[in-house]
């Protein structure tokens, strides 16, 4: 009789330790699939603070320059050909230009978007950062929008922007006057409240992948 209880009692502490192991498995493979989904979804509203950390002032240039040097990746001919949205100053890569991948972004009807930064120069060799976003049709590249301007000359410019779930972006564009100029034009000093002018633009990815004014 003591054996058959002996018996029992092991086979049910096996029983045990099995379903134990069985729970966990189910949670380990649950918490699996629960990560790839996480990784599935986009980060998204995306804004301008974001991407802060890509990019630094330097006092020495007077200008923004992006803060990593590795992975970046030679514009294609195709890329600088293609006009660039909300460009207010013309100011675009060349073939020697690099930029950074920072952000991709799936949207409906077979849309994904790319956000990249990097750093070109303007008029009399004033360097500048771009934070473009740029759309695509499966692999195509269909068009690029212009979200952050950053440069000094005289007038600092720059940018902050949103981008939103719904495949809309908000760009909110500054230019801080601080300097104060005599009848001839001269620069004389600072001023001690900077003008600042802000203008708001929105856009919205239609299904044809383009960035349309709204």
């Amino acid at each position: 009789m003591k054996n058959i209880l002996l018996i029992l009692s092991y086979t049910a502490i096996l029983f045990s330790c099995k379903e134990n192991n069985d729970q966990k498995k189910e949670t380990k493979n649950s918490a699996k699939i629960n990560n790839t989904v996480k990784i599935m979804e986009n980060n998204l509203p995306y804004t301008s603070e974001q991407i802060k950390k890509y990019y630094r002032f330097n006092n020495d240039e007077s200008a923004y320059i992006l803060d990593i040097k590795d992975h970046l990746l030679n514009f294609t001919q195709n890329e600088i050909n293609i006009p660039i949205k909300e460009n207010d100053f013309d100011i675009k890569p060349n073939t020697k230009s690099k930029y950074l991948n920072i952000e991709a972004f799936n949207f409906s009807n077979n849309n994904s978007c790319k956000l990249i930064v990097y750093n070109t120069y303007g008029e009399n060799d004033i360097q500048v950062l771009n934070v473009q976003l740029n759309s695509y049709k499966g692999n195509l590249l269909i068009d690029q929008l212009l979200l952050d301007n950053r440069f000094t000359f005289e007038t600092e410019y720059y940018r902050t922007f949103t981008i939103n779930k719904d495949g809309t972006i908000k760009i909110k564009k500054y230019s801080v006057d601080n300097l104060e100029y005599n009848e001839s034009g001269d620069i004389i000093g600072k001023k001690q409240k900077p003008e600042i002018t802000e203008t708001i633009v929105e856009y919205k990815i239609d299904n044809d992948g383009k960035f349309v004014k709204i």
